[in-house]
């Protein structure tokens, strides 16, 4: 089986299942397991399949064990409905939402009470509540960034907010930092963490040991804020 999808081709092995196989001009070839349960390949353009279905055989075991944990993990996703008693991530707690007729805006947030859905916005929950933690995270994003800058001992960067699904932030060598939306879910300390890491990168465009030196020179308790991201971002989701 053979189709095309936006990214590559969809195939089918006797070993793994279906794949989807990446080619590019990289030189070696690469297993990937995404947290959504798909196997994707990266291979050479020119790496014929048979060479591809070889490496899927020799890492047979190790394409299991990853599948396994990603279908469990995709399980455990939240299933949302946008009805009042479901739960919503922010900033590190989850948060109830009640849906309400004729509030005056799509979604509102109480610290006391949690998320009001108007009932008028209900059919597009997704999008209402995308568009809210955008926008908050743009503003907390803006505030923390101004914060910690001057403790890297840098200028505060350009931001944007970004739809990353696989990325909590980024640098360009243009000094623009990037974000995705979704981090605005993770407790402060994890946010502070994403924060103090794509600013160090003004100073260390790489992961040297003198890039974590300056991390950990503002936050010395930073392997445990990236453990928490690496073991509960994937739930932070809508």
């Amino acid at each position: 089986m053979n189709r095309k999808n936006p990214e590559g081709e969809q195939r089918r092995s006797p070993v793994a299942g279906m794949y989807v196989l990446v080619r590019s001009r990289r030189r070696t070839v690469g297993l990937e397991v995404r947290p959504d349960a798909t196997l994707v390949v990266r291979a050479p353009v020119r790496t014929p399949v048979w060479f591809v279905e070889s490496l899927l055989r020799e890492k047979a075991g190790w394409i299991e064990d990853k599948l396994a944990k990603a279908r469990n993990h995709v399980s455990l996703l939240p299933r949302h409905d946008f009805l009042t008693g479901e739960r919503f991530p922010y900033l590190g707690r989850e948060w109830p939402v009640a849906v309400l007729a004729f509030q005056s805006q799509p979604l509102s947030f109480d610290p006391a009470a949690g998320f009001t859905l108007d009932m008028a916005a209900f059919d597009r929950g997704e999008v209402v509540f995308e568009e809210w933690y955008r926008a908050r995270a743009r503003e907390l994003l803006a505030e923390r960034v101004r914060h910690y800058a001057p403790l890297v001992g840098v200028n505060a960067p350009l931001l944007r907010i970004t739809g990353a699904e696989r990325r909590w932030g980024s640098c360009s060598t243009s000094g623009t930092i990037s974000f995705a939306w979704r981090l605005i879910m993770a407790p402060m300390d994890v946010v502070d963490y994403v924060v103090v890491h794509e600013l160090a990168h003004l100073r260390e465009m790489n992961h040297s040991a003198r890039f974590w030196t300056v991390v950990a020179s503002i936050l010395p308790d930073y392997d445990t804020r990236r453990r928490w991201l690496k073991d509960h971002g994937g739930l932070l989701t809508i």
